[in-house]
């Protein structure tokens, strides 16, 4: 068996410590942090009636990434969609990075659009 790659010294310390009491970083433990989002705008789909949540963004905030994506998984996809309203779609997600804001959207399967065609969301 491979000796483990320990993240720092005293992880590793801590492991001779434990000898064969433990396993390091054997399992993945999935939690919930229940918190409130409250999206910028709302309004029906003229068609099926799913209720549009619209977030208006510029950029992105350290954060916002995952909290979008906890918020898009906890939606009832039948009754509420999230959608982005986006300032500035070409806009690095990160400094340095190679993903723009609307191809970071249209990764994580969520609708973005500008100005000029948010009405479409409500419409298509």
């Amino acid at each position: 068996m491979l000796k483990p790659k320990y993240r720092n010294k005293f992880e590793a310390h801590a492991a001779q410590v434990l000898g064969d009491l433990c396993e390091y970083e054997s399992k993945k433990v999935p939690y919930v942090t229940h918190r409130n989002y409250i999206p910028d705008f709302t309004g029906p789909h003229t068609v099926s009636g799913i209720e549009i949540l619209v977030e208006a963004k510029g950029y992105f905030r350290v954060g916002d990434i995952q909290k979008y994506k906890a918020i898009r998984d906890c939606l009832n996809t039948h009754e509420q969609e999230l959608v982005f309203l986006l300032y500035n779609p070409t806009k690095r997600v990160r400094k340095g990075g190679k993903l723009n804001m609307k191809q970071w959207c249209e990764k994580e399967g969520l609708r973005s659009y500008t100005l000029e065609d948010i009405t479409d969301a409500f419409t298509t």
